[in-house]
């Protein structure tokens, strides 16, 4: 900085000072303006109290939220809603689940709405249809080839245990996936999200029984996630009020429920 720079920078405060010195001094009242921030706090509080658990990753995004409010963790038990999710957790993989929650209806016009007999007659030349469709943006699959295959191979794989196991038992698709919880809802008490899992010995054994029979993209972590998206395992955060809610309904449940 040169000598004339700072002889103006030092006349610049001098001017300031002296304006500072000539203007009347305010009186602020401590307290009315603690009073003001402690109200600004009490409002902020509320506010964050009033937020449900999972806000940090939805970020108040309307239809990721109605999707937590009224869908996740709330049981889903028919071959087609089962087939739905275990296909769309698996196109999943690799990506978010918003992602894939904005283009679920695409999902749905793709393949027939999940219809698992539709889905078997699907045929290389509409794999290749998806494949070039032009756009990008909600009305458009991920095109990723292996799993829009997976989705028509586990079609196939689910109409032949139908014909197979499942007639010999006198099972569903959904009450087959169900057996690995003993069909009771299991209730976990996470304290917070870093204590929640991402697979469990339920979801090792379940992707273990459908790799053996021929399923694609269900791995241990897909699974849990259709497991705690279709009512499973319940894993709101212990004492949050969602949790507190699902144990009451667990509570009436004929049946029972499964407490961790």
């Amino acid at each position: 900085m040169s000598s004339a720079a700072a002889a103006r920078g030092r006349a610049a405060a001098t001017r300031m000072a002296a304006a500072s010195k000539s203007r009347p001094r305010v009186k602020r009242s401590s307290t009315s303006a603690g009073k003001s921030t402690s109200k600004k706090q009490k409002t902020a509080n509320e506010d964050a109290s009033s937020l449900s658990w999972y806000h940090f990753f939805t970020k108040g995004d309307e239809e990721y939220d109605l999707y937590m409010a009224e869908e996740w963790g709330f049981e889903k038990r028919s071959d087609r809603d089962l087939f739905e999710k275990l296909s769309l957790e698996g196109a999943q993989a690799g990506l978010s689940w918003k992602t894939i929650l904005t283009k679920r209806e695409a999902y749905r016009r793709t393949f027939h709405n999940f219809d698992v007999d539709k889905c078997t007659n699907m045929k290389s030349s509409d794999i290749t249809k998806i494949l070039e469709t032009e756009g990008s943006g909600p009305e458009i699959i991920v095109r990723h080839k292996g799993k829009i295959e997976s989705v028509i191979n586990n079609a196939k794989m689910i109409q032949k245990m139908r014909k197979e196991e499942l007639k010999e038992s006198g099972q569903t698709f959904g009450e087959f996936l169900w057996s690995f919880v003993d069909d009771k809802p299991i209730l976990n008490s996470w304290k917070s999200l870093t204590d929640m899992a991402s697979k469990t010995e339920e979801s090792e054994a379940m992707r273990k029984a459908l790799k053996k029979r021929g399923f694609r993209f269900v791995g241990p972590t897909t699974c849990y996630s259709m497991m705690q998206a279709c009512g499973f395992v319940i894993d709101h955060p212990v004492n949050s009020n969602e949790w507190n809610e699902a144990k009451k309904l667990l509570e009436k449940r004929p049946g029972g429920y499964q407490k961790r």
